[in-house]
């Protein structure tokens, strides 16, 4: 990793999208303190078809870059071929964990590098 990192866009898809935001929003912010960063990421208002909530969620590069130096080898171990797949599975796995139970994946917006 030694080119820079650009943004993630990530699609946010979810049943419960209120309850789901509030837990990406704490896991994102207790993240992105122990990186010592402030609005390194966002999560759009959603919009509604058929009882899911389907927004972007934001995260920068250079958040990306610093969970990568303290979460590498987690990251690393991580099912995917190329680093994006992985760090989006490892973001995914870590939501998931703390009861968030939104789907997310790369928008097709997001470049790939």
């Amino acid at each position: 990793m030694n080119d820079p990192i650009g943004t993630f866009i990530l699609d946010f898809q979810s049943t419960d999208f209120e309850k789901d935001a509030k837990v990406t929003n704490a896991v994102l912010s207790d993240l992105q303190k122990a990186c010592e960063l402030v609005n390194q990421y966002a999560l759009d208002p959603p919009g509604e078809s058929a009882g899911w909530s389907f927004a972007k969620l934001f995260v920068s590069g250079q958040f990306v870059e610093r969970l990568y130096a303290g979460h590498g080898y987690e990251i690393d171990r991580t099912k995917g071929r190329k680093f994006n797949d992985k760090f989006i599975n490892w973001l995914a796995n870590e939501l998931r964990n703390k009861g968030c139970g939104a789907q997310i994946k790369g928008a097709s917006e997001m470049k790939d590098f």
